[in-house]
C-alpha cells in the first residue's frame, strides 16, 4: 500500500523536514505533501499533528487537506488510519513514528464514531501490542502511543465492553521485566490523564465516560499500583531501572488521586482548600492501616527525588475527605496514624535527615496544611500525645520560617496550617489554647525577625524581593495576621517593640545626616545603604502593622485588641510623620526611588486596612482606638484620620522632576488614585472627605502643574499608568457630587477648562497663539480628564449640569478636532469620551418633555461619527498587520457610540424621517460600509471588535432594522454570515454568540409576526369577498347623502365603503391608503423568505452547536431556533432526515425518537409559552444527545459560503 503511493525513505524525510524544517518553504511544501497522503478529513491542520502553528492565513486555507484534495488511494478516514499504522509497522524513524502517532490521533478525535466497532478494538489491539513490543523505544514515542491508545479508549469507552476491562488488558505488561511495568504504568496513567481532562464539546458526554471510569477501573487500577509499590519495597529490586519503576507507579497513584471524583475541578493552585473526594468504594483501601504503612516506609526508604513524589502521595492522603470513613473510630485512627508518623519523622534523626532535602522538607510543609485543611481540630484534640504533635509542629515552624532562604515557598503552607489552627482554636479546650496561643506568639516572632533579615538579605543581593509582588505579599500577610492574633496583646507588644527599635534608629540615622552634612561620609555608600536598610525594614514593619489591623473582625474583637490596635497605629503615624519631615530636608542624591516606592506603598496599604476596620458605620464603636490616637496625635474621629491620609498621600501624586524617579513615581500614582478610589466608594466616608479642607483646596486647583501624570506629552508605561488621568477625575467627580447641592461647586470646578477651552476655540478661529501640537496635546488631556469626570455620573441632575455646560458651547471643538486630528490617539480619547457622554447609564440622560436636547445630543453624535467614519473609509492601510491599531480600534469605538445612542432610549428616532433629517441616515449609512470594509474573518476574530459589533447588531435588529424602507442586500448577507460564524467556533466568545442569537431570534421573530398578520387579513379578505359576492374588493359604493352628512363634511371626507377587511364599515380615503401599504410584502419578510438558503444555514449552524458542544448559553442558542425552524419546515425535515440517515445504523431509531419530539407540542407561533415549551424540548433533546456519540451531516455544509 505505501510502496504504490510513496516510498518509505522519502516519507521518512519529509515527516524529518516537519519536525526540523530548513525554512517555512520547505515546511509549507512537506505540509501539503503529507496532508496529501495522510488527509484527516477534517479542518484541522497539520499543526494538530505536528504541534507547530498551523500555517493557514485569515485569507484561506493553505494545505490539501484543509482543501479537500487528498490522495485518491484514501478516501475514508479508516483509509488514512490504515496508512499511519502501516508506517507504524515500517519504520523506525523517531520523525515518522511520531507523525504517524500524532496524525492517528487527529483522525480518532475527529472521525471515531466513523470506525467500527472491530475497527475501534482492531485499532486499539495495535497500538497496545506495539507499546508491549517497542519496550526501547524514545521517551516521547511511548507517551504519545500511550495517549492515543488512552484517547481510543475513552471514546470507545461507552460502547465497546473490552475497553472498559482495561486493567486485564495491561496485565501482560505486569508478568515480565521491569521495563515492561514501567510501560505498564504509564498506559494506565496516560488513560487517568485522559478521563480526567475536561472538555468544552461533548462535556456531560464526557463526564459521564469519567464516572464509569472512575466506578469501574480507578480503583482497581490504584490497588495494582499500591500492590506492585508493595512487591517494589518488599523485594528491593537491584534492576538499574528501579528508580524509574518506583517514579512510574508513585506517578500513577498520584494521578489516581488527583482525579476529579465529583466533577468540580479544582484549583490546583489552590492547596489550602479542597480534600480528595474518593467515592464510598475506596473506603477499604484507605481504612486499612497497610496504606498508610506503605507510604512512609517508602518515603524513609526511598532515596530522593523519588521520596518526595511518596510525600507528595502522603499530601494527598492527608487531604482525604472526613466522610469517606465508616465511622468516628475509623477517622480517628486514620488521623491519629498520620500524626504519629509525623511526630516521628520531625523529631529521629533519619526523618530530620531526610528533611535536609528541600523538596521533601517543601512537601512536608504542603502535607501539614492539607491535613489541617481537611480535618477539625476537635479530631485532632483527641489524639493522647496531641500537646506534643503541636509542640513539634511548631518547633518545625519556627525552624521554617528562620531558613526562609533556603525554601522560601514552603513559608505560606507553615501559615496556612497555623491560620486554620488559630481559626477554630475556641473550640479546643481552654488548657489546649492556651498552648496554642503559647506557640503562636514565639511563631509570629519568628516570622517577623524573617522577614527583618529578608530586607537584608535582598540588599546583600541574596533573594529577590518580595516586596515587587505586593499582592501575593498582602495575601501571605493576611496569614500572619490570622497567627498573631491569637494571642494579639502579647504579639502586639513584639511588634511594636520592633517597630519602635527600628524607628529609634532610623532617628538617629536622620539626625546624624542633618547634622553632619558637610562630613565626607554623608555621601558614602556605606551611608546610603545604611538608611535603605533600616527603611525597607521599617516597610516591612508598617506593611506587617497593615495587616494585623486590617485582620480585625469587628464582632469578634475585644477593646484590649482595639487597644493594641490602636497603639499599632499611633506608632505608624509618628512614623509618617516623621517620614514626611525627613523627605522635606534630605538631599535627593539619599533616597532611593525604590525604597521611596516600598515605603509609600506600605503607608497607602496601612491607609487601606485603617480605613476597612476603623473608619464607616462602625468607626463609632472603635472608642479604644481613636482615643489612643487623639491623646498622641489630635486624630479623635474618622474625619480626621481622612485629613491626614489625604494630605501625607497627596505629595505621592506630585513629581521631583528626576528622570530615574518616574517608574516609581508612576506606580506610586497608581497605588495613591487605587487608595482614593477606595476612600470615595463609601457613602459616610465620601461625605467626610468631601468637607476635608485638603479636599477643598484640591477640587479648587485640580490641575496643578506639580501633578506631572496630567501632562499629556507623558507616555504611560502601562496600561494603569495610562489610565492614571482618567481614575483621578472620576475620583474627583465622585467626590463634587457627593453633595446635592453643588452648582457653584461644579462651576468653580470647570473653570479651568473653560479658560483652556476658550483658548482652543480662538486658536480654531486663527485669533489664539497656540500652535497645532499644543492643541493637540491640550485637547487629548481634556477629553482623557472629561471621560472620567463623566462616568462618575449617576443621575439627571448632574448630567444635565454637565450637559449645559458643554452644549452647545465646546462641542464644535470635538467635531474639528475630529477633522484636523482623525488619526492617532487624539481621535480615539475624543471617541472614548464621547462613549461616555452618550451613554444612559442609571437613566442618567433624561431631558424635560419640553427639551429637544436629546434630539441635539443625537445630532452632534451623528455628525461627529459621520466626519470620523468618513476618514476611516477612505484611509488607507499602510500596513495589514497594525489594521487594528490604524482602522479596527476606531472602527470598535464608532460602534460602541452608535450602540449606546441607538440604546439610550433619550430620542425619538421618528423625528428624523419626518422630518427630513440625515443625521440617522448618515450614521447608518457609514456603519454599513464600515461593516463591509472589514473582512467577515476579521470581524470576528477580534474580541473587542467583534463584541462592540454585535452589541450594535443586537440594538439595531431590536428598534431600528425594520422601520427603515430597505437595506442592501450585501448588507444583509454580511449581517448573516458574521452571525453564523460567530456562533460555530468551539471556544466562542459566550458574549457575542448570545448577542448574535439575540439578533436572529429578533428578525425571525419580526417575520414570523408579520406572515401571521398578513395570513389574518387575507383570511379576512376571502370572507369579505364571499360574505359580499362582489368580484371587486376595490368597487366603491357611495352613500346616500340624506340624513347621514352635510355637503360640507362630504367634501372634506371622502367617504366610502372600505376595503376587505373593513367589514363593509365606512372608512376614508387615508385609511384605505394606509390599508393598502400594509398588504404590501415588507422588505425583510421578502428578503428571508427569497434566501430560504440563510435559513437554513443559520439552522444548521446553531442546531449542530446544540447537539454536540455544550454551551453555558444554550439557552440563549436555543431561541432564534424555533423561528428557523417556522420560516423553513422543509430545510427543517430534510436536514433533520438526512441527520439521522448519517448517524451509525443501531443508533438511527433512538436519534429518530429525541428528533420526533422536538416539535411536540409546538404550534407556529412564537408566544412565550410556545417559545418555553421548545426550549424545553430541546433541553431533553441535548440530553438524549449526549448519551449517543453522534455524527454531524457534513455533507450539508460543504459549502458555507455559497449558503450565504
Amino acid at each position: 500500500m505505501m510502496a504504490a503511493s510513496l516510498d518509505l525513505q522519502s516519507l521518512e524525510q519529509y515527516c524529518e523536514t516537519l519536525y526540523n524544517p530548513s525554512s517555512q518553504a520547505s515546511r509549507l511544501q512537506v505540509e501539503s505533501l503529507l496532508n496529501y497522503h495522510f488527509p484527516t478529513f477534517s479542518l484541522s491542520s497539520l499543526a494538530a499533528a505536528g504541534g507547530t502553528s498551523s500555517s493557514a492565513g485569515a485569507n484561506g486555507p493553505s494545505s490539501p487537506t484543509e482543501k479537500g484534495g487528498h490522495s485518491p488511494s484514501i478516501n475514508t478516514p479508516i483509509d488514512s488510519a490504515l496508512f499511519c499504522r502501516s508506517l507504524l509497522e515500517n519504520t523506525k524513524n523517531p520523525y515518522a513514528l511520531m507523525f504517524a502517532t500524532s496524525r492517528l490521533k487527529t483522525l480518532v478525535e475527529d472521525h471515531f464514531s466513523s470506525f467500527t466497532t472491530p475497527e475501534q478494538c482492531g485499532l486499539r489491539t495495535f497500538v497496545l501490542r506495539y507499546i508491549y513490543q517497542n519496550p526501547d523505544a524514545q521517551p516521547f514515542i511511548i507517551t504519545a502511543q500511550a495517549q492515543l491508545f488512552a484517547l481510543i479508549t475513552k471514546l470507545g469507552w461507552t460502547d465497546n465492553e473490552e475497553f472498559r476491562s482495561l486493567v486485564d488488558n495491561i496485565q501482560v505488561f505486569f508478568q515480565h521485566g521491569v521495563d515492561h511495568r514501567i510501560l505498564g504504568m504509564r498506559v494506565l496513567r496516560a488513560v487517568a490523564l485522559e478521563m480526567n481532562l475536561p472538555s468544552a464539546k461533548h462535556a456531560t458526554k464526557y463526564r459521564k465516560i469519567a464516572v464509569s471510569f472512575r466506578d469501574a477501573q480507578l480503583l482497581p487500577i490504584f490497588q495494582c499500583a499500591l500492590s506492585m509499590l508493595q512487591v517494589v519495597l518488599r523485594n528491593q529490586i537491584s534492576d538499574p531501572s528501579a528508580d524509574k519503576l518506583k517514579e512510574s507507579i508513585l506517578l500513577l497513584m498520584k494521578e489516581c488521586l488527583n482525579f476529579d471524583f465529583i466533577g468540580t475541578l479544582p484549583d490546583e493552585s489552590s492547596d489550602e482548600v479542597g480534600s480528595i473526594q474518593a467515592p464510598t468504594s475506596w473506603r477499604s483501601v484507605f481504612e486499612e492501616p497497610g496504606y498508610l504503612d506503605v507510604l512512609w516506609d517508602c518515603w524513609k526508604k526511598f532515596p530522593s527525588p523519588v521520596s518526595v513524589l511518596v510525600m507528595e502521595c502522603l499530601s494527598q492522603a492527608a487531604a482525604t475527605r472526613r466522610s469517606l470513613f465508616s465511622s468516628d473510630e475509623a477517622r480517628n485512627t486514620y488521623i491519629h496514624h498520620i500524626m504519629r508518623e509525623t511526630v516521628l519523622t520531625l523529631k529521629s534523626g533519619p526523618g530530620q535527615s531526610k528533611l535536609q532535602d528541600v523538596g521533601n522538607f517543601h512537601e512536608v510543609c504542603r502535607m501539614l496544611s492539607k491535613f489541617r485543611s481537611t480535618f477539625q481540630l476537635t479530631e485532632l484534640c483527641e489524639y493522647k500525645e496531641f500537646d506534643e504533635w503541636i509542640s513539634v509542629i511548631g518547633e518545625f515552624t519556627s525552624r521554617g520560617f528562620h531558613s526562609w532562604k533556603w525554601s522560601p515557598n514552603s513559608v505560606p503552607y507553615l501559615l496556612i496550617f497555623w491560620s486554620k489552627m488559630v481559626s477554630s482554636v475556641s473550640a479546643a479546650k481552654q488548657a489546649t489554647q492556651e498552648h496554642i496561643q503559647a506557640i503562636t506568639v514565639s511563631l509570629a516572632s519568628a516570622y517577623l525577625k524573617s522577614r527583618l533579615e529578608c530586607a537584608q538579605s535582598v540588599m546583600d543581593g541574596e533573594v529577590d524581593d518580595p516586596l515587587e509582588s505586593e499582592e501575593e505579599l498582602v495575601s501571605t500577610l493576611e496569614m500572619y495576621a490570622t497567627l498573631a492574633r491569637c494571642k494579639y496583646v502579647e504579639s502586639g507588644r513584639l511588634v511594636v517593640a520592633e517597630f519602635n527599635d527600628l524607628n529609634k534608629r532610623y532617628r538617629e540615622v536622620i539626625q546624624h545626616a542633618t547634622t553632619g552634612s558637610t562630613s565626607p561620609i554623608l555621601g558614602s555608600s556605606d551611608f546610603q545603604e545604611q538608611i535603605k536598610l533600616v527603611e525597607m525594614q521599617l516597610t516591612w514593619m508598617v506593611y506587617i502593622i497593615a495587616a494585623l489591623i486590617g485582620g480585625r473582625i469587628s464582632y469578634q474583637s475585644t477593646s484590649e485588641q482595639d487597644l493594641m490596635d490602636g497603639e499599632m497605629a499611633s506608632e505608624v503615624f509618628g512614623f509618617i510623620h516623621q517620614l514626611q519631615m525627613w523627605t522635606l530636608q534630605r538631599p535627593l542624591f539619599l533616597a532611593s526611588p525604590e525604597t521611596h516606592l516600598f515605603v509609600q506603598s506600605a503607608i497607602i496599604q496601612f491607609y487601606n486596612q485603617f480605613r476597612s476596620s476603623y473608619i464607616g458605620e462602625e468607626s463609632s464603636k472603635s472608642v479604644k482606638v481613636y482615643g489612643l490616637l487623639e491623646e498622641r496625635w489630635g486624630l479623635s474621629g474618622p474625619n480626621q484620620v481622612l485629613d491626614v491620609i489625604m494630605q501625607s498621600s497627596l505629595g505621592n501624586l506630585r513629581s521631583n522632576g528626576d528622570p530615574e524617579w518616574s517608574k516609581a513615581e508612576d506606580q506610586l500614582v497608581v497605588r495613591t488614585l487605587r487608595l482614593y478610589t477606595n476612600l470615595v466608594s463609601g457613602y459616610s466616608s465620601v461625605k467626610h472627605i468631601r468637607k476635608l479642607d485638603t479636599t477643598m483646596a484640591l477640587l479648587k486647583n485640580h490641575n496643578s502643574s506639580d501633578f506631572r501624570f496630567l501632562n499629556p506629552a507623558k507616555k504611560g508605561s502601562d496600561t494603569a499608568v495610562a489610565r492614571c488621568r482618567m481614575n483621578y477625575y472620576t475620583m474627583l467627580s465622585r467626590v463634587l457630587f457627593a453633595e446635592d447641592n453643588v452648582e457653584a461647586d461644579f462651576w468653580r470646578f470647570v473653570k479651568p477648562w473653560e479658560l483652556t477651552l476658550d483658548q482652543v476655540t480662538l486658536a480654531f478661529e486663527g485669533t489664539g497663539e497656540l500652535g497645532e501640537e499644543q492643541i493637540r496635546l491640550i485637547l487629548l488631556g481634556i477629553f482623557k480628564d472629561l471621560r472620567g469626570f463623566v462616568s462618575s455620573i449617576t443621575n439627571r441632575k448632574q448630567y444635565t449640569l454637565f450637559f449645559e455646560w458643554f452644549y452647545p458651547a465646546y462641542t464644535p471643538i470635538v467635531l474639528r478636532a475630529i477633522e484636523i486630528w482623525p488619526q492617532g490617539e487624539l481621535s480615539i480619547a475624543i471617541l472614548r469620551f464621547w462613549h461616555e457622554f452618550a451613554s444612559n447609564k442609571s437613566s442618567r440622560v433624561s431631558f424635560d418633555s419640553s427639551s429637544p436636547n436629546g434630539i441635539l445630543l443625537f445630532r452632534e453624535t451623528s455628525n461627529i461619527l459621520y466626519t470620523y467614519g468618513q476618514n476611516l473609509l477612505n484611509r488607507p492601510l499602510s500596513n495589514p498587520n497594525a489594521r487594528w491599531s490604524e482602522k479596527y480600534k476606531g472602527i470598535m469605538l464608532y460602534f460602541n457610540v452608535l450602540s449606546a445612542s441607538l440604546s439610550g432610549k433619550y430620542v425619538n428616532f421618528g423625528v428624523f424621517q419626518l422630518y427630513g433629517d440625515k443625521a440617522l441616515d448618515q450614521v447608518l449609512e457609514v456603519f454599513f460600509s464600515l461593516m463591509l470594509a472589514i473582512p467577515v474573518e476579521d470581524m470576528t476574530s477580534f474580541p473587542k471588535l467583534a463584541q462592540a459589533y454585535f452589541s450594535v447588531i443586537d440594538v439595531f435588529t431590536s428598534d431600528h432594522m425594520t422601520g427603515l424602507p430597505m437595506m442592501p442586500h450585501p448588507v444583509l448577507a454580511y449581517m448573516f454570515q458574521a452571525l453564523a460564524d460567530i456562533i460555530q467556533p468551539q471556544t466562542p466568545d459566550t458574549l457575542c454568540s448570545t448577542l448574535a442569537c439575540s439578533a436572529i431570534d429578533k428578525m425571525c421573530t419580526f417575520v414570523v409576526n408579520w406572515m401571521l398578520k398578513d395570513k389574518i387579513r387575507k383570511d379576512e379578505d376571502q370572507e369579505e369577498l364571499q360574505r359580499n359576492g362582489s368580484p371587486d374588493p376595490n368597487a366603491r359604493h357611495l352613500l346616500n347623502s340624506n340624513g347621514s352628512a352635510n355637503n360640507s363634511q362630504r367634501n372634506s371626507v371622502d367617504i366610502a365603503r372600505g376595503p376587505p377587511g373593513s367589514n363593509g364599515r365606512p372608512v376614508s380615503k387615508r385609511r384605505q391608503q394606509q390599508q393598502q401599504q400594509q398588504q404590501g410584502t415588507h422588505w425583510l419578510v421578502d428578503y428571508m423568505m427569497n434566501h430560504k438558503d440563510i435559513l437554513g444555514y443559520l439552522f444548521m449552524v446553531i442546531f449542530e452547536v446544540l447537539a454536540f458542544e455544550n454551551r453555558s448559553n444554550y439557552w440563549s442558542l436555543s431561541r432564534p431556533l424555533l423561528g428557523l425552524i417556522l420560516l423553513n419546515r422543509e430545510f427543517y425535515v430534510e436536514y433533520t432526515n438526512n441527520f439521522i440517515q448519517s448517524q451509525l445504523p443501531d443508533r438511527q431509531e433512538a436519534v429518530q425518537k429525541a428528533v420526533s419530539a422536538l416539535m411536540e407540542n409546538v404550534d407556529f407561533n412564537l408566544t412565550t409559552l410556545n417559545r418555553d415549551r421548545f426550549t424545553q424540548n430541546i433541553t431533553t433533546f441535548r440530553r438524549e444527545c449526549t448519551q449517543l456519540t453522534l455524527m454531524s451531516v457534513t455533507s450539508t455544509s460543504q459549502d458555507n459560503n455559497s449558503m450565504l
